[in-house]
């Protein structure tokens, strides 16, 4: 009998033993998030250059010496020349070159004017003394043939009649030919008096508009040839942002499409731009389309050469659910699709089911979810890698 006790107290005790010492595994610690809708993705950006609308580059006709420059009120009311930055006005003497060679050619094409008038005037003279001497010649020849037919005026004396008919008619024919070179030169003399005016006119460069000073390229002093750059004006009541598109975005950039931009220079200021032009050609080397936005009336702050950005409308899409990148893993399936785990169970645990999803895009540090998933449940975002289908956890604030 005792031994037959005796090994199930021996196992008795050992059972008891292990019971004892038995462990229990803690739950997995996991944070939770509650799925919300994303909201629309903004549209594409892209970075354009503050041009002007309109510039002028101003350049002397004629050469010469600069000597005068448009005088304006600087600072303290001090009278300076013209800058760069200055306003000026249409019609304002921006620069001068001297004008005694100028002057000299209008004098002596004026000279030259009247030299020719009185050449004319003496000339008309004696066209008026030719043309008598013509009509007494006609007069003695017409008498003449009436002696002659009567046999009373000798042969040679008839031929003598004629032939100064003819010769007072040749007179006043070149005469008459010495009135019309003398009026051509009357008029030559005039046309050089006026190409001498236009070049005393254009000796002064004078602002085609009202508009902004951007560069002033000559000192007092300079000597300039004709061509030889003067000023940049530009005008400053409309500005342009250029920016490059790339033929994906041409059909959003139609012409009078309203854009918004902004200047970030200027604490991201927010302006309209309206396309005006696109160019039909991209660039061979950059392959984008140059696109032109007009500014009307824009702000004083804005300034040239400043860098805006030009947002384009987001692009019309279902909204989404979106959840943390953190909440993603691999599909425990044949397939290579992604899950998310579900937590389901109230106060502080439940339990994880594994669900397969159809991620979207990426915004940020989230992704979007087309299928799988909707608004409201919860999903662990935190510690999923550690976690199985069907395991219970313990969820943590």
């Amino acid at each position: 009998m005792k031994r037959l006790l005796w090994p199930c107290i021996l196992t008795a005790l050992i059972t008891g033993c292990q019971k004892e010492t038995e462990y229990k595994k803690p739950l997995v610690a996991v944070k939770v998030q509650t799925v919300e809708n994303g909201t629309e993705v903004e549209g594409p950006k892209y970075s354009g250059n503050i041009v002007p609308a309109t510039r002028v580059d101003m350049a002397f006709r004629f050469g010469g010496y600069v000597e005068e420059l448009l005088m304006v009120n600087g600072e303290g009311g001090r009278r300076r020349p013209v800058q760069e930055g200055d306003q000026v006005h249409k019609g304002d003497v921006l620069a001068r070159v001297k004008l005694g060679d100028y002057v000299a050619k209008v004098n002596q094409a004026k000279s030259q004017i009247a030299q020719a008038e009185a050449g004319l005037e003496q000339t008309r003279h004696g066209y008026t003394a030719a043309l008598a001497g013509r009509d007494k010649a006609k007069l003695d020849f017409d008498r003449a043939s009436h002696l002659f037919q009567a046999a009373s005026l000798t042969k040679i004396d008839f031929d003598g009649a004629k032939a100064a008919q003819d010769a007072a008619q040749a007179t006043l024919e070149g005469v008459q030919s010495q009135i019309e070179l003398g009026m051509a030169r009357v008029e030559g003399a005039r046309a050089l008096l006026e190409e001498a005016n236009l070049a005393l006119a254009d000796a002064a460069l004078k602002a085609p508009m009202d508009g902004l000073v951007v560069k002033r390229l000559v000192e007092i002093g300079s000597l300039v040839g004709p061509g030889t750059p003067g000023f940049v004006l530009t005008d400053a009541r409309q500005l342009n942002v250029m920016f490059g598109a790339p033929d994906t975005l041409l059909p959003h950039v139609q012409v009078g499409t309203e854009l918004k931009m902004n200047a970030e220079a200027l604490g991201r200021l927010e302006f309209l731009g309206r396309v005006t032009r696109v160019s039909p050609v991209a660039d061979p080397k950059s392959r984008v389309f140059d696109v032109e936005l007009a500014v009307p009336e824009p702000d004083p702050r804005l300034k040239l050469g400043m860098i805006a950005t030009i947002q384009f409308p987001s692009p019309k899409r279902d909204v989404l659910p979106v959840v943390p990148l953190t909440a993603i893993v691999k599909a425990n399936t044949q397939s290579s699709g992604y899950a998310v785990f579900v937590v389901t169970g109230q106060g502080g645990n439940g339990v994880c089911h594994a669900r397969e999803v159809q991620l979207g895009d990426a915004v940020g540090n989230q992704i979007t979810v087309r299928e799988g998933l909707k608004a409201g449940e919860l999903v662990i975002v935190t510690g999923a890698p550690l976690v199985q289908d069907g395991q219970t956890v313990r969820i943590i604030p």
